[in-house]
């Protein structure tokens, strides 16, 4: 299959998961070029700390770190989770459009797509592109590795929800697929779990992470919907009350 196929069919059950085969226009930065080029990686995050709201270095390498991760892995898990084949994410091959000035679009350009196991999907994109951009952010800046990782995870569970509520018939599998992506992948242990939260007949799939991306350190002072620091009570019933209220 074609990486035009796949994006195809991924952008027809989330539609704002779509990607380019092409860095056509201004604004795309190789993801290579982040990960290895310290001057371009400063670069992007300092250009990005208005769009954050923050004069915090710091700050914004988290929060970009966090968005990065969600472009770049987003479409991949998707077709992952609906067991289509996948791009390749290699760093040499992948592209992300940065004008938010955040990372807003990703770009496959390898023309193939093939089908992964959950172990074969977690070392390319985590271990060969999304680790080692982590290690690269915290060369720079002060700020943990282990919350740039646990943003990391946070973004690729995200795209697993997305995927998940989007697609009704598939539901089951997509939660399988995120459970065995997860398991065979060392650098988000103790990042994280899937919850299973349920309000009469209805039930939601969350994820709770471990560790805070800081957004609470901007000027809107918010918090997460799944951040470490609202307590595991306050976050049960706050779902619970979505799901009572969806449900009316």
């Amino acid at each position: 299959m074609t990486v035009a196929d796949t994006l195809t069919a991924v952008a027809a059950v989330v539609p704002y998961l779509r990607a380019s085969t092409t860095t056509d226009g201004d604004d795309w930065y190789s993801c290579e070029a982040l990960v290895t080029d310290a001057e371009v990686l400063s670069g992007v995050i300092t250009r990005a700390m208005p769009g954050f709201g923050t004069t915090d270095p710091a700050v914004s390498a988290s929060l970009f770190t966090q968005a990065y991760a969600f472009r770049v892995a987003g479409v991949a898990l998707a077709a992952y989770a609906l067991g289509r084949p996948v791009p390749d994410v290699a760093p040499n091959v992948t592209a992300v459009r940065i004008d938010k000035p955040r990372p807003s679009q990703v770009a496959h350009l390898a023309p193939d797509a093939q089908t992964m196991t959950a172990s074969e999907l977690s070392a390319r994109l985590v271990g060969g592109h999304l680790e080692p951009f982590v290690t690269a952010v915290h060369a720079q800046y002060r700020v943990g590795e282990r919350l740039l990782h646990g943003n990391v995870a946070s973004s690729c569970a995200v795209a697993f929800r997305a995927v998940e509520g989007a697609s009704v018939e598939q539901r089951a599998d997509v939660r399988a697929r995120a459970e065995a992506f997860f398991a065979v992948t060392p650098a988000f242990d103790g990042l994280g779990a899937f919850t299973t939260v349920r309000a009469g007949d209805r039930d939601g799939w969350y994820w709770d992470r471990t560790s805070c991306c800081l957004w609470f350190r901007t000027p809107a002072e918010q918090y997460c919907d799944n951040c470490s620091l609202v307590s595991s009570q306050e976050l049960t019933e706050r779902r619970i009350r979505e799901l009572q209220e969806a449900a009316t």
